[in-house]
């Protein structure tokens, strides 16, 4: 009888992966956790691939060089690790470590092949501990360690090739391409800026950078992301607009309309944030309206004041991705907001009541900032 059941758990275990794999990783951790299950049944194996949203180096100061080392190692800051699960036993190629600390440092990558039969079991489920910071996996628990389960909400039949075309710039010419384009946009950023006061030729260079965050952005939409491409768009032509002081309504117009499609894309593709940030934003963004800027703006109150509203609309739902817990767009996505508030309040200040000092720097540099993190919330 029991070896018809080890029989039975076994064709389970082949058959129906993604309902019989139960992660369990430290809640401290859950910042770094996991994003995705991939599922790949071989003729005598399936292959399980698990992406984290990053790790960790245990040394504060040292994470950031890590990061950087990482993303060119690997080409992506997210983790990936896999396992095998055969017939008899889940085999581990160089992620294994029975770890007694989450967070030390050495004896990290090791291969090994478990017996089924000394693997913990929840119900049909087999367990498999995260058992170190940079997620190395264990078949048993560290002691006094808090757990979190992570249940499979969709089966995705992937190879760990698969799964670093879709993570990694250097298996993914897609990928590759905006990394590229990031680039030349942070060189043509610092050349607008330089030039921007003193050559007509700026135009060009301003225009092309926005370009580049639209090009981005065009290479990875599908479904609501085309929503935030065509804002990317309209802000394109309202930098052409904006360079003819006669055009300015003009330029208002397209961002107004680019902040509209932001918000549709960013509520649609993540979420709508709660009441409090809506009523927080909103009334910082009125006040500043009709302390700062309304008796100085003219004709032009009403014109001001819907566009502060659709550009207050904008950065309310930049924080969808916050609460829907995407990792690094949740907190990029509403700092690029802010800045584009910021930079669009120091037009508004520069035009209407006071000339700033080093204008174009402060009004570009967080400008293009912003659209740059803008067109990469298309990828997450």
């Amino acid at each position: 009888m029991k070896k018809l059941v080890f029989l039975f758990f076994l064709v389970i275990s082949i058959t129906g992966l993604s309902a019989s794999v139960e992660i369990k990783m430290p809640s401290f951790d859950k910042k770094n956790g996991i994003h995705r299950i991939y599922f790949y049944s071989h003729d005598d194996k399936t292959e399980v691939t698990v992406v984290f949203w990053d790790e960790d180096y245990p040394n504060f100061l040292l994470d950031l060089v890590y990061d950087v080392y990482r993303f060119f190692k690997w080409g992506r800051f997210y983790d990936i690790e896999t396992f095998f699960v055969e017939r008899d036993k889940i085999v581990f190629p160089d992620d294994f470590c029975p770890s007694v600390d989450y967070f030390q440092i050495d004896n990290l990558h090791n291969y090994a092949g478990v017996p089924i039969e000394k693997v913990q079991k929840n119900g049909e489920k087999i367990v498999v501990y995260v058992s170190t910071w940079n997620h190395m996996f264990s078949t048993q628990p560290l002691s006094s360690v808090e757990y979190q389960n992570y249940s499979v909400k969709e089966e995705i039949e992937a190879r760990r090739i698969d799964v670093e075309r879709i993570f990694s710039f250097k298996h993914s010419s897609r990928l590759l391409l905006a990394v590229v384009l990031s680039l030349t946009m942070f060189v043509l950023s610092v050349l607008t800026i330089l030039l921007k006061s003193k050559s007509k030729n700026a135009i060009f260079f301003k225009a092309s950078t926005t370009l580049c965050a639209l090009l981005i952005a065009v290479m990875n939409s599908s479904h609501f992301e085309w929503f935030i491409s065509a804002g990317l768009f309209f802000g394109l032509l309202g930098d052409i607009f904006l360079e003819n002081p006669e055009k300015f309504k003009d330029g208002m117009i397209m961002f107004l309309i680019g902040h509209i499609l932001y918000s549709l894309g960013f509520g649609l593709k993540f979420t709508v944030p709660p009441v409090l940030i809506f009523g927080t934003i909103y009334f910082t963004l009125m006040a500043i309206y009709f302390l700062v800027l309304h008796r100085h703006l003219g004709e032009y109150k009403l014109a001001i004041f819907i566009y502060v509203l659709a550009i207050a609309t904008m950065m309310v739902f930049s924080f969808g991705p916050l609460y829907l817990g995407v990792y690094y767009i949740g907190f990029l996505l509403p700092l690029s907001a802010g800045l584009f508030v910021f930079s669009d309040l120091c037009i508004a200040y520069d035009r209407f009541v006071r000339k700033l000092p080093a204008r174009n720097l402060i009004i570009l540099s967080t400008y293009f900032f912003a659209q740059w993190v803008i067109s990469l919330s298309n990828l997450f």
